[in-house]
């Protein structure tokens, strides 16, 4: 499976080139060109692996090793420090102050590659070992209780009554943005038995068809063509923990059959293989789809639903829970200005009066994104609503206007517009505010780079034309 990794090198042709190779591995690739750059990127991207050059324009790379460390806790990327050749003591150095690996420039790419992986391969391994910590888990608990809310009050009991069962399928619904990552991992770290094993992800709706059951149920060596060395999948990495399929309505019917399978028997192959594995794994599943809707339309299998809706819950959009804006919204100032190193201490009357009047059509996401703008641009110590960037810019409406009675349509009227031509008229318009640039169009959003591309491509939109007119996309 991809993972984000973050390449910080003064060089522009290394960064273009190794970013289309590590991105070609399916890899998602961020860049910078300097100490502090790659610090503001790390904090909003949280990358899995940094490939950080030691002599940077601004800083040390050992400095911004160390940082990197610090900030990211128990969560920090794994570091790969690229030295100039010969400097076997600034390697050795590197490896001292926490670095995973080092690679000698110039940088060869297949080196590259096999390094990340190695890095991705441990990082699995580490996170098997360890399972959630009891730092981690508080984090999570708290985090997600945050709120006054009757409906939210009564999503966590029902996620504490099921995590008292292990083996219980769990079916999470909700608009994107609403939480359900958070109550999986909510649910994982309340479980007994399954809380010291591994939480394992897989978004299908951001994996090509063709790589899903390869990165589910792993491989043997020969499997197909590239299939140089046998690879583990997802459902063994989770061994003894929790699997949350995220976005499951996105997954392909075959590999939903293959998935009933592994669920109804706990028995599963890799491809190519000949051996039966066993699968000790809770499964979660999370989708912001209606999927009594797809069975009916024959898009996902009534079996299969019937399996994951064991036990559902339902976590309703922001919208709905107005008493939770502002509570949410200081427990995120307090963690991201915090991370900022930034002595933004509450927020102000006005700020808070446009938050309430705001709807958040992006949920919880699109709240701490907000947040998380208004602690970047903020420089005294109380959150001003200048600050404050709504869906839209700043000259956004605090509110959304009120509702108009539908006209009686006359007869030969053109019919409105379906949701799903407001929809790419609305990302068309992002697109050309953002010049092309799909990670700024997510982050207006609310929503993850994978979902921007997925509808690009869904709706057949030709985002080059942006990309002529201004700065180049992402």
């Amino acid at each position: 499976m991809g993972a984000r990794v973050l390449v910080v090198d003064d060089e522009r042709t290394f960064r273009v080139v190794a970013q289309a190779a590590l991105a070609a591995e399916g890899h998602e690739v961020r860049t910078a060109a300097s100490g502090g750059e790659a610090l503001g990127v790390a904090r909003a991207f949280d990358p899995q692996v940094v490939v950080l050059d030691r002599n940077l324009p601004d800083a040390d790379g050992l400095e911004i090793l160390a940082r990197l460390r610090e900030e990211g806790g128990e969560g920090a990327p794994l570091v790969v420090m690229a030295t100039a050749y010969g400097e076997i003591e600034n390697a050795v150095q590197a490896i001292k102050a926490g670095a995973f690996d080092y690679l000698t420039k110039p940088i060869q790419l297949p080196a590259l590659v096999l390094t990340i992986e190695k890095a991705l391969a441990a990082r699995r391994l580490r996170r098997r070992a360890e399972g959630l910590s009891g730092a981690t888990r508080r984090r999570v608990e708290r985090g997600f209780c945050v709120g006054a809310s009757a409906a939210m009050r009564a999503v966590v009991r029902l996620a504490e009554q099921v995590a008292a069962s292990p083996d219980t399928t769990v079916l999470l619904e909700g608009e994107s943005g609403t939480g359900k990552e958070v109550i999986a991992h909510l649910l994982h770290v309340r479980t007994p038995g399954r809380r010291d094993g591994p939480l394992v992800e897989l978004n299908c709706a951001a994996i090509p068809e063709t790589l899903l059951e390869s990165e589910l149920f792993g491989f043997e060596r020969g499997a197909f063509t590239d299939a140089k060395r046998a690879k583990p999948g997802l459902l063994e990495e989770a061994e003894g923990g929790t699997l949350f399929l995220d976005e499951i309505g996105d997954m392909p019917a075959a590999t939903q059959a293959k998935l009933l399978r592994v669920i109804e028997t706990q028995v599963f192959r890799r491809l190519g293989g000949v051996r039966d594995l066993q699968a000790d794994v809770r499964f979660l599943a999370a989708t912001h789809r209606d999927l009594a809707a797809e069975v009916r339309a024959g898009r996902f299998r009534h079996d299969l639903f019937h399996r994951l809706d064991v036990f559902r819950i339902r976590i309703p959009p922001l919208r709905e829970r107005r008493e939770d804006v502002l509570p949410l919204a200081r427990f995120f100032l307090g963690e991201l200005a915090a991370r900022a190193g930034k002595p933004i201490r509450e927020l102000a009357p006005e700020t808070e009066r446009r938050l309430l009047a705001y709807r958040f059509p992006g949920n919880v996401r699109e709240l701490r994104n907000v947040i998380e703008r208004a602690v970047v641009l903020e420089s005294g110590d109380v959150l001003s609503p200048e600050s404050v960037l709504l869906r839209g810019g700043p000259e956004a409406p605090a509110a959304p206007p009120e509702p108009v009675a539908p006209a009686r349509s006359s007869p030969g009227a053109a019919p409105p517009p379906t949701l799903a031509e407001v929809e790419r008229a609305y990302l068309e318009e992002l697109l050309a505010r953002a010049a092309g640039n799909k990670s700024q169009v997510a982050r207006w959003m609310g929503v993850s780079y994978p979902t921007v591309a997925k509808k690009i491509v869904d709706f057949g939109i030709d985002v080059s034309r942006w990309k002529d007119e201004g700065a180049g996309g992402g």
